[in-house]
Protein backbone atom coordinates (compact mmCIF):
# COMPACT_ATOMS: atom_id res chain seq x y z
CA UNK A 1 0.00 0.00 0.00
CA UNK A 2 2.89 2.36 0.74
CA UNK A 3 5.64 2.83 -1.83
CA UNK A 4 8.90 2.78 0.09
CA UNK A 5 12.32 1.28 -0.50
CA UNK A 6 13.68 -1.34 1.86
CA UNK A 7 16.19 1.12 3.34
CA UNK A 8 13.60 3.85 3.89
CA UNK A 9 11.16 1.26 5.26
CA UNK A 10 13.60 0.26 7.97
CA UNK A 11 14.38 3.90 8.75
CA UNK A 12 10.69 4.77 9.15
CA UNK A 13 9.98 1.66 11.21
CA UNK A 14 12.89 2.26 13.56
CA UNK A 15 12.07 5.97 13.91
CA UNK A 16 8.43 5.60 14.94
CA UNK A 17 8.91 4.13 18.42
CA UNK A 18 10.88 7.24 19.43
CA UNK A 19 8.53 9.82 17.86
CA UNK A 20 6.19 11.44 20.41
CA UNK A 21 2.47 11.79 19.73
CA UNK A 22 1.42 14.92 17.92
CA UNK A 23 -2.20 14.58 16.77
CA UNK A 24 -4.89 15.96 19.05
CA UNK A 25 -7.39 13.18 18.21
CA UNK A 26 -4.76 10.38 18.03
CA UNK A 27 -5.98 9.01 14.68
CA UNK A 28 -3.09 10.65 12.86
CA UNK A 29 -0.64 9.06 15.30
CA UNK A 30 -2.26 5.66 14.87
CA UNK A 31 -2.06 5.96 11.10
CA UNK A 32 1.60 6.96 11.41
CA UNK A 33 2.23 3.96 13.68
CA UNK A 34 0.68 1.57 11.16
CA UNK A 35 2.55 3.16 8.25
CA UNK A 36 5.77 2.47 10.16
CA UNK A 37 4.57 -1.01 11.19
CA UNK A 38 3.78 -1.70 7.53
CA UNK A 39 7.32 -0.64 6.59
CA UNK A 40 8.79 -3.04 9.16
CA UNK A 41 6.61 -5.92 7.94
CA UNK A 42 7.39 -5.21 4.30
CA UNK A 43 10.86 -6.68 4.79
CA UNK A 44 9.94 -9.17 7.54
CA UNK A 45 12.12 -7.19 9.99
CA UNK A 46 11.52 -8.97 13.33
CA UNK A 47 13.55 -6.43 15.34
CA UNK A 48 11.60 -3.47 14.00
CA UNK A 49 8.22 -5.23 14.33
CA UNK A 50 8.86 -6.19 17.96
CA UNK A 51 9.48 -2.52 18.81
CA UNK A 52 5.81 -1.70 18.13
CA UNK A 53 4.50 -3.94 20.91
CA UNK A 54 3.82 -3.05 24.52
CA UNK A 55 5.18 -5.41 27.15
CA UNK A 56 3.58 -7.55 28.34
CA UNK A 57 1.57 -8.25 25.19
CA UNK A 58 -0.60 -11.02 23.81
CA UNK A 59 -0.75 -12.47 20.31
CA UNK A 60 -3.71 -14.71 19.49
CA UNK A 61 -4.06 -16.97 16.47
CA UNK A 62 -6.22 -19.93 15.55
CA UNK A 63 -3.43 -22.07 17.00
CA UNK A 64 -3.65 -20.45 20.45
CA UNK A 65 -2.35 -17.52 22.48
CA UNK A 66 1.20 -16.42 23.21
CA UNK A 67 2.09 -13.85 25.83
CA UNK A 68 5.38 -12.01 25.88
CA UNK A 69 7.07 -10.15 28.72
CA UNK A 70 10.51 -9.66 27.15
CA UNK A 71 11.42 -7.96 23.87
CA UNK A 72 13.89 -10.76 22.98
CA UNK A 73 11.29 -13.53 23.14
CA UNK A 74 8.86 -11.42 21.09
CA UNK A 75 11.59 -10.77 18.50
CA UNK A 76 12.34 -14.51 18.32
CA UNK A 77 8.65 -15.34 17.85
CA UNK A 78 8.35 -12.78 15.05
CA UNK A 79 11.48 -14.19 13.42
CA UNK A 80 9.91 -17.69 13.47
CA UNK A 81 6.69 -16.37 11.87
CA UNK A 82 8.67 -14.57 9.17
CA UNK A 83 10.84 -17.67 8.57
CA UNK A 84 7.63 -19.65 8.02
CA UNK A 85 6.46 -17.07 5.48
CA UNK A 86 9.79 -17.31 3.67
CA UNK A 87 9.56 -21.12 3.58
CA UNK A 88 6.27 -20.67 1.73
CA UNK A 89 8.06 -18.47 -0.81
CA UNK A 90 6.63 -15.22 0.52
CA UNK A 91 8.89 -12.16 0.38
CA UNK A 92 6.84 -9.32 1.86
CA UNK A 93 3.80 -8.28 3.83
CA UNK A 94 1.98 -5.00 3.45
CA UNK A 95 -1.20 -3.39 4.67
CA UNK A 96 -3.99 -3.58 2.10
CA UNK A 97 -6.65 -1.94 4.32
CA UNK A 98 -6.56 -0.11 7.64
CA UNK A 99 -9.31 1.12 9.93
CA UNK A 100 -8.46 2.75 13.28
CA UNK A 101 -10.69 3.95 16.11
CA UNK A 102 -9.87 5.50 19.45
CA UNK A 103 -11.80 3.98 22.35
CA UNK A 104 -10.53 6.27 25.12
CA UNK A 105 -7.63 8.69 25.47
CA UNK A 106 -5.28 5.73 26.10
CA UNK A 107 -6.88 2.84 24.19
CA UNK A 108 -7.55 2.27 20.51
CA UNK A 109 -8.31 -0.54 18.13
CA UNK A 110 -7.36 -1.21 14.54
CA UNK A 111 -8.53 -3.60 11.87
CA UNK A 112 -5.95 -4.46 9.25
CA UNK A 113 -6.04 -6.59 6.14
CA UNK A 114 -2.54 -7.84 5.38
CA UNK A 115 -1.41 -8.80 1.90
CA UNK A 116 1.41 -11.35 1.59
CA UNK A 117 3.37 -11.47 -1.67
CA UNK A 118 5.80 -13.73 -3.48
CA UNK A 119 7.10 -10.69 -5.36
CA UNK A 120 6.75 -7.04 -4.43
CA UNK A 121 3.28 -5.89 -5.40
CA UNK A 122 2.05 -9.37 -6.41
CA UNK A 123 -0.46 -10.52 -3.77
CA UNK A 124 -0.66 -14.22 -3.01
CA UNK A 125 -2.90 -14.23 0.03
CA UNK A 126 -4.55 -11.72 2.34
CA UNK A 127 -5.84 -12.12 5.87
CA UNK A 128 -7.37 -9.96 8.61
CA UNK A 129 -5.96 -8.95 11.98
CA UNK A 130 -7.28 -6.86 14.84
CA UNK A 131 -5.10 -4.90 17.20
CA UNK A 132 -5.78 -3.41 20.61
CA UNK A 133 -3.41 -0.54 21.32
CA UNK A 134 -2.48 1.20 24.53
CA UNK A 135 -0.86 4.59 24.90
CA UNK A 136 1.99 4.53 27.39
CA UNK A 137 4.82 7.01 27.85
CA UNK A 138 3.15 9.22 25.22
CA UNK A 139 3.40 6.50 22.54
CA UNK A 140 0.95 4.00 21.09
CA UNK A 141 1.95 0.35 21.40
CA UNK A 142 0.20 -2.88 20.38
CA UNK A 143 -1.06 -4.67 23.50
CA UNK A 144 -2.99 -7.51 21.82
CA UNK A 145 -2.82 -8.73 18.23
CA UNK A 146 -5.39 -11.19 16.90
CA UNK A 147 -4.77 -12.92 13.56
CA UNK A 148 -8.34 -13.72 12.56
CA UNK A 149 -7.87 -16.04 9.60
CA UNK A 150 -4.14 -16.20 8.87
CA UNK A 151 -3.70 -19.96 9.39
CA UNK A 152 -6.80 -20.75 7.35
CA UNK A 153 -5.71 -18.53 4.44
CA UNK A 154 -2.10 -19.78 4.48
CA UNK A 155 -3.31 -23.39 4.43
CA UNK A 156 -5.14 -22.82 1.15
CA UNK A 157 -2.99 -23.56 -1.86
CA UNK A 158 -2.04 -20.49 -3.83
CA UNK A 159 -3.48 -20.32 -7.33
CA UNK A 160 -0.89 -21.34 -9.89
CA UNK A 161 -0.81 -21.12 -13.61
CA UNK A 162 -0.73 -24.54 -15.27
CA UNK A 163 2.74 -25.73 -16.23
CA UNK A 164 1.43 -27.12 -19.49
CA UNK A 165 -1.75 -26.22 -21.27
CA UNK A 166 -3.05 -28.56 -23.95
CA UNK A 167 -5.58 -27.35 -26.42
CA UNK A 168 -7.25 -28.97 -29.34
CA UNK A 169 -7.08 -27.09 -32.62
CA UNK A 170 -9.72 -27.58 -35.23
Amino acid sequence: MYAETAASSRAVARAYPSVPLRSPDAKGDLQCLFKSYDAACLDFDADAVAAFYDLPCLISTQGGNASFTARGELRAAMARVFAGYRQRGLVSASIAALEVATLTADFAQAQVVWSLSKARGVEVVSFACRYMLRRADNRWRIAHAVALDEAEKLAQPSPRAPLLRLSQQT
